[in-house]
C-alpha cells in the first residue's frame, strides 16, 4: 500500500497496480480567484497519470475542481456517498463529465466494489447544518488495510464509535486539523486583538480534535489532511486571522504531549509513503512553513490577483430591487417549508452605492432602509459590492463560497454563532 500526497485534501492511494484518487484539486485560483494552494504544490496534472477510482467527498471546489477533473481519464469509476440531493452527481452531469461508472455508497453500509476493495461512508456531524447537507467521510478496506479519510468532516462521537465497532484497527487516518470560514477574519464587530484571540481559540479546538481522534482511534498512522490553502488578492491581508496554520506540522507538539508522536505521518507535496517498507519516497524531511514564509509568498506571487467580481461591473440596468424581491420570496418559501421563523434580521449593505436592505425572518418582505438608521437586533449585517451581490443572487457565486473566499464583511450582534442562521442565507438566491 502506498500514499502519494498531492496537497490539500488531494492524494492517491496505490495498491496492486490500482489507484484511488481523493478529492481532485490541482488548479489554482478556485473560489472565483480567491484560493491558492499553500504550501505550494510540487505535483502537476502531467504527474498524475491514470487513476482507477475517484472519490469526491463534496461539492466544494477544493475537493471537486472542474479545472482538475477535466483532465482525468474517463474510464475511472466515481465513488460518492448516496444522498439526496446529490450535489456532486449533479455537478458531474452538468459539466458533461461522463465517467465509466458511479458507485453510490450509503452511510454505514460497507459495499464491495472490487474483489478486494470495500467502501463505507460516514455522514458529517448532524449538528453541523451545512456539513451535514453536503459532506461525507470515507472508509476504505483494501485487502486488510483500513483507511479513514475524514477530509472536511470533523470527527464526532457517533461516527468514531461506528468506526471502532465496525473496524478493528485503522491503519491510516487522514484527519482535519483546522477549519476555514469568514470567522473571525471578516467580522468587523471584532477588534484586531479579538480576532487574534478567536483565531487562536478556534485553532486550538481543531488541534485538540485531531489529537483526541488519534487517542480514540489509535491508528497506525495519522496524517493532518485538507485545509491547506491561502487567500490571494485584495483580501489577502485577512490570512493573518484565519484559524488554520501554514501547514500540518502544528500537530506535532499536541501528539507529543499525549505520547502519540510515533503515529504521525507528515508528507510534503509530491512525496509518497510506502507502508510495507515504511519509507518516504523521496526520503526527505518534512518542510515546515511559518506565517512569515506564507506572507512572503503572498507578496511575491498572489497579492495582485483579481477576483471574478473585481474583473467586471454589473450594468446598472440590472434590476437589483426586483432580483432581491424574488430571492426573498424563495427564502420565504424555504422558511415555510421548514417552519423556521426566528426573531432575527439580515442586513445587506451595498457599500459602493450606499444602499441598505433589511430582511426580517419574521416577515415575507424585504425593505430598503436608511443608511444611517439604527439596526434591529439580533442581526447579521453583510457588507459587499453591488456586482458581488448580483452574482450571489443569480447563483454565479454561492454565499457559502463567498464566505470561504473572505469576500464578505460581517457584523454580528450579539456575536453568537447560530449554525442555522449562518447557513440559511444560502437560500437567498433566485
Amino acid at each position: 500500500m502506498k500514499l502519494l500526497n498531492i496537497g490539500g485534501a488531494t492524494a492517491i492511494i496505490e495498491h496492486n497496480n490500482k489507484r484511488i484518487m481523493f478529492d481532485p484539486w490541482l488548479n489554482d485560483g478556485i473560489f472565483h480567484g480567491a484560493w491558492y494552494h499553500y504550501p505550494p504544490l510540487q505535483v502537476s496534472m502531467k504527474d498524475i497519470g491514470r487513476i482507477d477510482y475517484l472519490y469526491i467527498s463534496h461539492i466544494h471546489e477544493d475537493h471537486c475542481a472542474a479545472g482538475t477533473i477535466q483532465y482525468l481519464n474517463r474510464d475511472a469509476e466515481i465513488i460518492l456517498m448516496d444522498r439526496q440531493p446529490n450535489f456532486v452527481a449533479k455537478f458531474l452531469d452538468t459539466h458533461g463529465f461522463k465517467f465509466n461508472k458511479i458507485h453510490l455508497i450509503k452511510p454505514h453500509t460497507p459495499t464491495q466494489i472490487a474483489s478486494n476493495l470495500w467502501v463505507d461512508m460516514i455522514e458529517a456531524d448532524p449538528n453541523h447544518e451545512l456539513n451535514y447537507l453536503i459532506d461525507s467521510a470515507i472508509i476504505i478496506k483494501w485487502d486488510n488495510f483500513i483507511i479513514y479519510n475524514a477530509n472536511d468532516c470533523p470527527p464526532y462521537n457517533e461516527g468514531l464509535k461506528y468506526i471502532q465497532e465496525k473496524y478493528a484497527q485503522v491503519d491510516l487516518a487522514l484527519l482535519p486539523y483546522a477549519g476555514g470560514s469568514g470567522y473571525p477574519a471578516c467580522y468587523t464587530n471584532l477588534s484586531h486583538i479579538e480576532k487574534i484571540k478567536e483565531k487562536e481559540r478556534i485553532f486550538q479546538q481543531g488541534l485538540d480534535l485531531f489529537v483526541n481522534t488519534v487517542k480514540i482511534l489509535q491508528p497506525n498512522y495519522a496524517m493532518p489532511f485538507a485545509d491547506q490553502y491561502i487567500i490571494a488578492g485584495s483580501r489577502s491581508g485577512l490570512n493573518q486571522y484565519l484559524p488554520h496554520p501554514p501547514d500540518g506540522s502544528v500537530v506535532v507538539e499536541g501528539l507529543k504531549k499525549v505520547g502519540l508522536e510515533d503515529k504521525l505521518l507528515l508528507l510534503n507535496s509530491g512525496q509518497l509513503f510506502d507502508f510495507e517498507i515504511k519509507t518516504k519516497i523521496p526520503n526527505d524531511s518534512y518542510l515546515a512553513h511559518s506565517e512569515i514564509d506564507r506572507n512572503e509568498y503572498i507578496k511575491k506571487y498572489l497579492q495582485n490577483k483579481l477576483y471574478d467580481h473585481e474583473v467586471l461591473t454589473m450594468n446598472f440596468n440590472v434590476p437589483l430591487e426586483r432580483i432581491l424581491t424574488q430571492a426573498r420570496s424563495r427564502l420565504w418559501e424555504i422558511q415555510k417549508k421548514q417552519n423556521y421563523f426566528p426573531n432575527f434580521y439580515y442586513y445587506l449593505d451595498i457599500l459602493d452605492i450606499k444602499r441598505r436592505f433589511c430582511i426580517s425572518l419574521l416577515l415575507e418582505t424585504i425593505e430598503e432602509v436608511d443608511w444611517e438608521k439604527s439596526l434591529c437586533e439580533p442581526y447579521l449585517r453583510i457588507t459587499l459590492s453591488r456586482t458581488l451581490l448580483i452574482m450571489l443572487l443569480i447563483g454565479h457565486i454561492s454565499w457559502n463560497i463567498a464566505d470561504a473566499a473572505l469576500f464578505l464583511d460581517y457584523e454580528r450582534i450579539p456575536n453568537v454563532y447560530d449554525p442555522k442562521i449562518q447557513a440559511f442565507i444560502n437560500y437567498l438566491i433566485l
